[in-house]
């Protein structure tokens, strides 16, 4: 077992995951229902609602990933593994 980044830039990433996760699952949301507001920032296609949610949902998805990986360093650094 091998860790790879050190403790500040996994703490770094595992906040950044948390947060990209909750705000990307919420945009999502809000596309799928169709928001006045984020009109502006569909492609003028007849699906581009539910596009721009199905996007939002699989980097929300990535972002889940970069938690499990983050996770994985903070458990390897806490044990005291070596360093790749």
């Amino acid at each position: 077992m091998i860790h790879i980044c050190g403790p500040k830039l996994s703490n770094c990433c595992f906040v950044l995951s948390i947060w990209g996760i909750i705000m990307l699952i919420l945009m999502g949301i809000f596309f799928n229902i169709e928001s006045v507001a984020l009109i502006e920032d569909i492609p003028s296609t007849d699906d581009g609602y539910s596009q721009a949610s199905k996007n939002c949902f699989i980097a929300a998805g990535i972002y889940v990933a970069v938690l499990i990986l983050c996770c994985y360093q903070k458990w390897a650094i806490s044990k005291g593994y070596k360093r790749f």
